[in-house]
């Protein structure tokens, strides 16, 4: 994580966080979502396509992310 971090946290926060929510690392994915929100990463918009979130998905903090990205919630 620490290679990864260093390589794309200012770029690509968006991967970053993937990797916390496949590790089911629910805090620091948040963390890392928000840090590419506040980055405006392209990837945001597809952020319920993509398979690593699942493990995020029962956790209300997902919905209000999605909300806050103005995507619809699951």
């Amino acid at each position: 994580m620490k290679e990864l971090i260093a390589k794309y946290s200012t770029r690509e926060a968006f991967l970053v966080a993937e990797v916390y929510a496949f590790r089911n690392q629910r805090d620091q994915a948040f963390v890392w979502l928000d840090r590419a929100y506040a980055q405006h990463e392209d990837d945001l918009p597809m952020t319920n396509l993509f398979p690593e979130p699942k493990n995020l998905h029962g956790d209300p903090r997902y919905s209000a992310f999605l909300k806050k990205i103005h995507l619809p919630t699951i």
